[in-house]
């Protein structure tokens, strides 16, 4: 948790957050036995006997020494230093991390976790989407690295055109099925057969299958498609 220090007959405690702006995880990484330092008097407790020491305070914060042009839209580039099943944390400059949201890793709505995307110690590049210096926080995301697929939707699906979906999952209304990663569609029960009466999506397809769909409708705000498989015939 730290590194003892003898000022000369008395020691004083370094505590690991305090050597080093940056996250450490064993003091070995920024310091050695019987080396020498100047360090900073954080706190003196005379009754405890005890004098906690800082080396980090030698140094500005790296917040404050971070490039004054760096902006929203920006890109830079960082290592994994944490990751959590939310997103993950990017360590930009030692002491500088900033967030990477589950949710800006890709375009896709699905509900995955991060660790599909990135591991500890992965170097990866990211767009800052926003920037507080006075909170020193960040938040960043990889998925505006590749275009948006739905901004040209209505070229690449548009209505009337036919493609091969894989099913996702069933409601009892309909059958979600995914045209392409993070492309969603809905066939509604009504939509899949002209004669047969179906109770239940499951009694004409299965989870994982393939199957040929029709673009009926573009819901562009919600990102859904509209599809029909009846009409194929």
């Amino acid at each position: 948790y730290g590194v003892f220090i003898d000022l000369g007959g008395v020691d004083g405690l370094i505590h690991i957050t305090d050597l080093s702006w940056g996250r450490v995880n064993h003091p070995e990484e920024i310091v050695h036995l019987d080396e020498k330092l100047n360090v900073v008097i954080l706190d003196f407790d005379d009754a405890k006997k005890r004098i906690a020491l800082g080396l980090k305070q030698l140094s500005p914060h790296p917040w404050d020494a971070l490039d004054t042009e760096l902006k929203v839209g920006d890109k830079v580039k960082g290592k994994v230093v944490v990751m959590a099943d939310y997103g993950a944390f990017i360590e930009i400059a030692p002491g500088v991390e900033g967030l990477i949201h589950v949710s800006e890793m890709s375009w896709s709505q699905h509900l995955r976790s991060a660790q599909e995307f990135m591991k500890v110690g992965d170097e990866v590049e990211a767009v800052i989407l926003t920037l507080d210096r006075e909170e020193r926080k960040m938040s960043l995301g990889i998925k505006q690295l590749t275009p948006d697929p739905w901004a040209d939707i209505e070229k690449k699906y548009a209505v009337g055109s036919r493609h091969t979906a894989k099913v996702r999952n069933f409601t009892n209304f309909g059958v979600f099925v995914e045209i392409e990663e993070s492309i969603d569609g809905l066939i509604h029960i009504s939509d899949l057969s002209w004669t047969k009466k179906i109770k239940h999506p499951a009694e004409f397809t299965q989870i994982g299958a393939e199957i040929e769909v029709v673009v009926l409708e573009i819901d562009k705000d919600n990102r859904r498609l509209s599809l029909g498989h009846k009409q194929l015939e």
